[in-house]
């Protein structure tokens, strides 16, 4: 281990520019864990909130969702499949 210390994002009230593309490690109602990136999909057709899923290089959880954004509302939604989640910064 490196010893070294990486600031967090809080989720419940970041920006979606600022989550996007973030390093996040989650945990599932099942006890897995995974460390992967966050990829926004921009509202469009009406939709208000930004969706977050996994940006999966390896494609074994791509698509996975994450969370919901809504900035109109100042809502951040944790999908019901995942537990904990911590997003870092850098």
């Amino acid at each position: 281990m490196n010893g070294k210390v990486q600031e967090t994002i809080d989720w419940h009230t970041a920006k979606p520019t600022e989550l996007d593309g973030a390093r996040c490690i989650l945990m599932t109602q099942a006890g897995t864990i995974i460390d992967g990136r966050l990829k926004a999909s921009y509202p469009h057709d009406g939709y208000q909130a930004t969706r977050f899923t996994l940006d999966d290089t390896e494609q074994n959880l791509k698509g996975m969702r994450i969370l919901s954004v809504n900035p109109k509302h100042d809502t951040a939604i944790l999908q019901p499949h995942i537990t904990t989640l911590t997003v870092l910064k850098g």
